[in-house]
């Protein structure tokens, strides 16, 4: 078994010290494939029946018998979504696997301890990983985790967009877009700012929050973005015209008049699952910062039931899996037919808009040790230390 992996662990404590619970993500993306350039599912046989590759999996999860997920409450649907998940993958591939959900730490922390004991030969406390492009690399590094060959098996992860990296450890489940929320009631459509530099205006000084953990500005400072310079410039002017700082996930503070705006969010979510509830909050893509971002699941090397964990995340990525993570957590991925998230993608493409790939290749292009001591800076601006 390899050494614990000091640099792997001190990634992955850096994103826990930092509280990204929701880290962000993004890059160049492409729009959703044409119904006319979608392919059938991978490794499908006449007449439904299962491939060999597929049946050896759905044998082998039937006598693994369960399930043991853990994450927070507000990713996948929490356990709302895992209830209705495990019934829906037990329906479609005719098995009564338990599944078993916990409510968990934060992502940084529960990677921090799917490493740990892949590092000690002890079993996975979670059959899946569920994380950001931040989380994953370290255990990548470690190679904590399952290379998968899902297209010779899989059903809905047959394109090779959905994967994070070609062999299969890590695959995007969730696409989310950064930007700014704020409350509809507070401010009229002509007042919504559309761009990060409307946001220096003096007419939203005082009004405006900011995340504790400089959610996303941290990627803004790559080369591939905005650079360090132009982010810190940005963020130190930025911290002049805000009044507090919150977590992603604290929609209700604004939708209460606290705060009119919220610059960067985690994703379009928030706001939508509000929204949904009557709240007055909407969300806006900046036209000069706009990033897609992934939510990813992989399964861990010491996994106690590998098998019914990759089930799981092939039906979790058909349409019906899809639709119930939408319905419970607002997110699904855009590439996948059929996406609630798809068309406010489209709808700025075509506008124009060129949406800057923030994922695990993404990471690995940066040098992410530096980015975090960046992140430290950025997040002491906003706080004014």
């Amino acid at each position: 078994m390899r050494p614990v992996s000091c640099a792997s662990i001190q990634a992955l404590a850096a994103l826990a010290g930092a509280g990204l619970l929701l880290a962000a993500c993004g890059g160049a993306a492409s729009a959703p494939p044409a119904a006319s350039d979608r392919q059938p599912p991978a490794g499908t046989t006449a007449a439904g029946t299962a491939p060999a590759g597929r049946q050896a999996i759905l044998d082998t999860a039937r006598k693994e018998g369960r399930l043991v997920l853990v994450w927070g409450e507000g990713a996948v649907g929490g356990s709302q979504g895992a209830r209705r998940l495990a019934e829906g993958l037990n329906k479609h591939y005719g098995l009564n696997i338990d599944v078993q959900f916990t409510p968990g730490p934060a992502m940084p922390d529960m990677g921090i301890k799917i490493l740990q004991e892949f590092q000690t030969n002890k079993p996975a406390s979670a059959d899946i990983f569920i994380g950001s492009e931040a989380h994953f690399p370290p255990l990548m590094a470690a190679h904590a985790l399952e290379t998968v060959d899902w297209a010779s098996w899989s059903e809905n992860v047959n394109n090779p967009k959905l994967l994070g990296v070609p062999d299969g450890e890590a695959v995007e489940i969730a696409s989310r877009t950064p930007g700014i929320t704020y409350h509809t009631s507070k401010l009229a459509a002509d007042a919504v700012p559309k761009s990060m530099e409307e946001l220096l205006q003096p007419r939203y000084k005082g009004h405006m929050a900011s995340t504790v953990y400089a959610a996303m500005f941290d990627r803004l400072a790559s080369p591939e973005m905005w650079g360090e310079q132009r982010t810190i410039d940005y963020v130190t002017k930025l911290s002049a015209q805000i009044s507090g700082l919150i977590r992603c996930g604290e929609s209700d503070r604004i939708s209460s008049g606290e705060f009119e705006l919220l610059a960067l969010d985690c994703g379009a979510d928030d706001a939508l699952r509000a929204s949904a509830k009557g709240a007055p909050l909407a969300q806006v893509v900046p036209s000069d910062a706009p990033s897609l971002v992934y939510w990813y699941m992989g399964v861990p090397r010491n996994a106690a039931h590998p098998n019914a964990a990759k089930l799981f995340i092939d039906y979790l990525m058909g349409r019906d899996g899809q639709d119930i993570m939408y319905q419970t957590s607002f997110d699904d991925h855009y590439l996948v037919p059929g996406s609630h998230t798809a068309g406010p993608i489209q709808k700025l493409q075509a506008a124009g808009v060129k949406f800057q790939e923030v994922d695990i290749n993404f990471v690995q292009r940066n040098d992410e040790k530096h980015i975090s001591q960046v992140r430290q800076q950025l997040q002491n601006i906003l706080a004014k230390k």
